[in-house]
């Protein structure tokens, strides 16, 4: 056992809870409205945080395998998730393309056809780059003190393949909509302001639904595709690894290697690529709760839970009761 020596403990660990915690909360509403993308996304980013939260907190001072079955679960999932934070934002950005470009709102065959869209996705597609993972995985894992248990890749030309290619695709298809989706939604945001006859309608939709769906599309545009091409950097950096066989690949896969903080902190592209890594997952759960759990309907909700809440509790009643009293 090791004392944290993670000059932000336990901080990373408060960001993870939160989340895990906040992406679930405007999860239920958009579940009602039929917003697949932004609930895939959601429960995504819940995932990774609970998973980044139970890391930080299990192994905070410490790189001992003491969680052997959680360590097979969690990364499978983990990879999932770094396939589908990506993709899930790119569905986002092209659902919120295909509402402000379209005149009239979305029929139930659209929605429906988006739901199976971003079901393929958003959960079938990170599930089978995950799956296929395997084929460049040396170990089970590798334990990182501070980080917890991760995917343990053997570096080699199918693995910049199966790695760094999907989230670079995703990104610049998410580019692709994002500039689109811009351009409708000024075209969109101009018919709205002439439509206008009141300046608080006005005002109510630039605060509240315009500038939200803004800042999302170019945050989505400037972070993504930079990101999965740092990561690419990465591993060009720490130099490929030649394909020998299956059979070379996987000859170790039962040994779990395990690095103390003061070894990997020691290697500045490796500390740089971890510590990206977990801050960017867990900090996306919080960011998704910013954007679409802080609106004018995102409070409604809030409001009616809360008084329900104060009903159920006998904190209240309803007005009518209190009229025939």
């Amino acid at each position: 056992m090791f004392p944290p020596t993670d000059p932000l403990y336990p901080y990373f660990s408060i960001l993870s809870f939160f989340s895990f915690l906040l992406p679930l909360i405007p999860l239920t509403w958009h579940l009602q409205a039929w917003n697949s993308a932004s609930c895939f996304y959601m429960a995504w980013t819940s995932i990774m945080g609970l998973i980044n939260f139970v890391n930080s907190i299990v192994w905070a001072g410490n790189v001992l395998d003491v969680a052997p079955v959680w360590c097979d679960i969690s990364t499978r999932i983990s990879l999932a998730g770094t396939y589908a934070l990506p993709l899930g934002s790119m569905c986002i950005v092209r659902r919120l393309y295909l509402i402000a470009s379209a005149k009239t709102a979305l029929t139930r065959i659209e929605r429906r056809r988006a739901l199976i869209f971003d079901t393929i996705v958003c959960l079938i597609v990170p599930l089978v780059l995950s799956a296929l993972r395997y084929i460049v995985q040396g170990r089970r894992y590798i334990i990182y003190q501070e980080i917890g248990c991760i995917d343990y890749t053997y570096r080699s030309a199918a693995a910049l393949i199966l790695i760094n290619l999907p989230p670079i695709a995703s990104g610049l298809v998410s580019a692709y909509y994002d500039v689109r989706c811009l351009t409708a939604l000024f075209r969109h945001y101009q018919e709205l302001k002439d439509s206008f006859d009141s300046a608080n309608a006005d005002e109510e939709f630039t605060s509240d639904r315009f500038i939200p769906i803004v800042l999302f599309t170019v945050l989505e545009m400037i972070s993504v595709t930079p990101i999965a091409i740092s990561a690419l950097a990465f591993n060009f950096s720490m130099g490929l690894q030649p394909w020998i066989s299956w059979e070379h690949v996987h000859a170790s896969f039962a040994i779990i290697p395990v690095s103390p903080s003061d070894v990997w902190r020691s290697s500045p592209l490796r500390a740089s690529s971890l510590e990206m890594r977990r801050w960017v997952t867990s900090g996306c759960g919080v960011v998704i709760f910013l954007f679409f759990g802080t609106t004018k309907e995102a409070r409604k909700h809030y409001s009616v839970a809360f008084f329900r809440l104060r009903c159920l509790l006998g904190r209240d009643v309803p007005t009518s009761t209190s009229n025939e009293r």
